[in-house]
């Protein structure tokens, strides 16, 4: 069946094509940028902006899609920057997506939320009801596409299911504020380039790519989604620990603490919903995390372009 991936050129997005390519699907992705994509009879790529309401509808005509996974958004630093951009992306486009699903009979949308909605000092552990003081406009407009999604769902329009993944890290992460204290660790280091690190002390719930691309697999082919929107971590680990992990693997790397503010999210979130209603738990904790990203940097991938 085909499945409307947006945001498919993106770090995320790349993974899920290609996990859901695995799994036997057709994807139909959408992405900004031009495609990340070698040619494959299962994968169709159009370069357009989620927020054109006329392009993506003649998409939805010529694939009729069975199902949507939402991921393009602009990131929490382009939020800051730009809220009015952000209102567009973020969340017009949330809508009008979830318009034109209606319309053309789309029968499952999975929107890709974030742990932004929760408020950096929510009691831990952090479960779903706690959201909804998100202190970044990153995390007000994951917070609002979900209050729009649960919305049309409430009126029986479409089959809306969220998940909220804590940091996600892996190969190709350059982007985004927790990226200098996740996935850009990994990547200087592999270029041998000098980590600068801001908070050492600071706890943060890693969840790595392959781990989140399962989970949103997970919701799209679950037969039922009672609770509708689900966490998703995967191990716990202050920021200066991290780093001496990922020395482990690569000796050579070269880093130096100068503390700073830096953007934070819960440590500890309960995500015993996903375990329980969608048989989702992380596989890539510690040591097998690193492991596959560093296989995956210097391997690739055979969907990938390498140019």
């Amino acid at each position: 069946m085909n499945v409307l991936v947006t945001g498919g050129g993106g770090f995320i997005g790349r993974f899920l094509v290609e996990g859901l390519i695995d799994k036997g699907y057709s994807v139909v992705s959408i992405g900004r940028e031009l495609s990340p994509f070698r040619d494959h009879p299962k994968l169709t790529y159009y370069v357009a902006d989620v927020s054109d309401v006329i392009a993506i509808n003649k998409i939805f005509e010529r694939h009729k899609p069975v199902a949507v996974i939402h991921l393009a958004a602009l990131l929490a630093d382009a939020c800051e920057n730009d809220p009015v951009l952000a209102l567009r992306v973020n969340i017009d486009s949330t809508q009008y997506l979830l318009e034109l699903s209606i319309t053309h009979g789309v029968e499952k949308f999975v929107f890709a939320s974030s742990a932004a909605v929760y408020h950096p000092d929510t009691p831990e552990p952090v479960r779903e009801e706690d959201a909804g003081k998100p202190v970044s406009y990153y995390g007000i407009t994951k917070y609002t596409g979900e209050l729009i999604g649960l919305w049309y769902a409430r009126k029986g329009l479409i089959d809306f299911r969220a998940l909220r993944p804590t940091v996600v890290f892996g190969p190709g992460r350059f982007r985004g504020p927790s990226a200098e204290y996740s996935s850009l660790i990994l990547e200087k280091g592999l270029r041998n380039e000098k980590i600068i690190v801001r908070n050492p002390e600071d706890r943060v719930n890693y969840i790595y790519v392959r781990d989140t691309v399962n989970a949103l697999i997970a919701l799209l082919e679950a037969e039922k989604a009672p609770s509708r929107v689900y966490n998703a971590g995967g191990f716990v680990s202050r920021v200066i620990d991290f780093v001496e992990l990922v020395k482990k693997y690569i000796p050579t790397l070269d880093y130096e603490v100068q503390p700073a503010p830096a953007v934070r999210y819960p440590a500890i979130v309960d995500d015993s919903r996903a375990r329980r209603e969608l048989g989702w738990s992380p596989k890539y904790v510690y040591d097998k995390a690193i492991e596959d990203y560093i296989e995956t940097y210097r391997k690739g991938s055979a969907l990938f372009r390498l140019d």
